[in-house]
């Protein structure tokens, strides 16, 4: 995912990823093929009256149906909320590609990186309890808790698990699931990352605190995260759709396929459903605290009205009012990313300035299939929800920066988010012929046996290359992924990953010592735009 920046203009673009995504594209290029929606608006000093909205909400409507149809997004559904009210609500297209099957309001999607601000709010409830506290170390509940410096590991605290400050790579850690790795193990790595800016200096997205956030709770509560969930918030606001992990995803009588962008069967560009026992399912699981929640419109609408409601649900304060605002309140300037012209993360939530008018608090996210953003105008006391069901075109965001500038005016939705344009030619330079250009120019060594043996890497375990039909193959981790190689020259191979995506092609690369050695093998990650090094430990 700086990779923030990259991570739905390479992520969202690629069919080879999968991530909980998080705030997406920050590309400002000129609009082409997408119309800015434009209407009435009212001036910042003034409020939204109903005939205002109502008038606003109809056109909104037909519109957002004209640019799903324009992306090719198979299906999604959009909710506003005003006053605690659920003002508009339906669902739009259909819940799989080239199926007639219609999306409805009690069509479960996966919502992504807006799970974020749930492990946020769990937080929060804790906090008032007394049990924690946002500015106590991690090591006082979680004391096996390690970072790669002891004093980053001391100084660690709730509040900077939940605000992208923790000195780490963008991304860091994303695609350990892919490979096998549970959240214990995800956690433990966290002791071999090497930071790449001092500890809270600087914006960097992250998922992997959030688990750690989550361990925290659940030592403090004596719950899982998932029984917390259930207990402490799905319950109270009566969100009877909504759930954790892809078996229960799944289990929904009512739930969307998932998506992906890629080569379709008549070699166009276009979404392609993603198989239900797909290998690598199991990542929203594993990254459940920062982006596992599964959802339908409807529940997604009593959250926005519940984060708009400073903690209350009716009658009953599930979090206290001190404490909504502190999960609110800016704490890590962000830049270069779609936020213009002032952002901040918060806690699981983003605070954007807005040039005069009303400023939000919002978040996206993006899953194996699928994309999500929730959109608070808290002056307004006004939300917007919009889930889709494709790793694409990143319409959520897209359209509620559009409802956002035809409520107050602007042209936020151009300036923050990609054109149809772009988005189709970057698309292309991904996944068509200029890989297969390559890949069809690659030849055979002669011998393969310098190459041969296993490789280590703290984190991500051991590599394997092994020699199978005349090419090289590599399995790596503890869930081991196959990699097959084919060489290009006697360093670089174009490595092809089937099983997670038939338009998967990245260079591996090795390192020959002064000795004439095979010394290092290095290879690409899937979410993360990083080469990972492993070192040869035996011939």
């Amino acid at each position: 995912m700086n990779y923030f920046s990259l991570f739905v203009l390479v992520l969202a673009l690629c069919t080879t990823q999968a991530v909980c995504a998080g705030p997406i594209n920050v590309l400002n290029p000129e609009i082409g093929g997408m119309i800015p929606l434009t209407g009435i608006g009212v001036m910042a000093s003034q409020s939204l009256t109903t005939s205002d909205l109502d008038d606003i909400i109809a056109h909104f409507d037909t519109y957002a149906e004209e640019e799903r149809q324009k992306w090719n997004v198979p299906g999604m559904a959009i909710a506003i909320v005003k006053d605690g009210t659920v003002v508009f609500a339906k669902g739009y297209g259909v819940k799989t590609a080239g199926e007639s099957d219609p999306v409805t309001t009690s069509t479960v999607f996966q919502i992504g990186s807006t799970s974020k601000a749930f492990t946020a709010a769990l937080a929060a409830m804790e906090v008032d309890s007394g049990r924690m506290n946002w500015t106590e170390p991690i090591v006082s509940y979680v004391p096996d808790f390690e970072m790669n410096d002891p004093w980053v590991t001391k100084e660690f605290t709730i509040t900077d698990s939940l605000a992208q400050k923790s000195g780490l790579s963008d991304h860091w850690g994303t695609d350990l699931p892919i490979f096998g790795y549970d959240r214990a193990e995800i956690i433990h790595a966290l002791r071999y990352a090497e930071p790449v800016s001092s500890f809270r200096s600087q914006f960097m997205y992250q998922n992997v605190p959030f688990l750690v956030a989550a361990e925290a709770i659940e030592k403090t509560s004596g719950m899982s995260w998932e029984d917390n969930l259930r207990n402490r918030i799905f319950t109270p606001l009566n969100m009877t759709s909504a759930s954790t992990g892809y078996e229960s995803f799944l289990a929904a009588p009512d739930h969307t396929s998932l998506h992906m962008i890629g080569l379709t069967s008549n070699n166009t560009i276009g979404p392609i459903p993603i198989a239900n026992d797909w290998k690598f399912t199991d990542f929203t699981d594993i990254m459940g605290p920062a982006g596992g929640i599964n959802a339908d419109i409807k529940d997604m609408a009593a959250w926005a009205i519940f984060q708009l409601g400073n903690g209350s649900c009716g009658a009953d304060e599930l979090i206290t009012s001190d404490n909504m605002a502190f999960m609110h309140t800016p704490k890590t300037p962000i830049s270069d990313i779609m936020v213009d012209p002032v952002g901040y993360y918060c806690q699981g939530w983003i605070y954007q300035e807005m040039n005069g008018t009303p400023s939000i608090i919002w978040h996206n996210g993006a899953t194996l299939g699928g994309i999500a953003n929730i959109m608070l105008v808290p002056k307004e006391n006004l939300g917007i929800v919009i889930l889709a069901n494709e790793k694409g075109p990143n319409i959520p965001d897209f359209l509620a920066f559009s409802f956002y500038d035809q409520c107050f005016g602007g042209t936020s939705a151009v300036k923050n988010t990609m054109s149809l344009n772009d988005y189709m030619a970057l698309v292309g330079q991904m996944i068509l012929p200029p890989k297969l250009e390559i890949f069809n120019n690659t030849t055979s060594p002669k011998d393969l046996t310098p190459y041969r043996g296993s490789y280590q890497n703290d984190v991500f375990g051991t590599a394997v290359v092994f020699e199978q039909n005349d090419n090289l193959t590599v399995t790596i981790g503890k869930r081991p992924v196959t990699f097959y190689l084919s060489m290009i020259d006697e360093r670089t191979f174009m490595a092809t990953c089937p099983e997670y995506s038939q338009d998967y092609f990245k260079n591996v690369t090795f390192t020959i010592g002064p000795d004439g050695t095979i010394q290092e093998l290095t290879a690409p990650l899937f979410i993360v735009s990083e080469n990972v090094p492993y070192t040869r430990i035996n011939p």
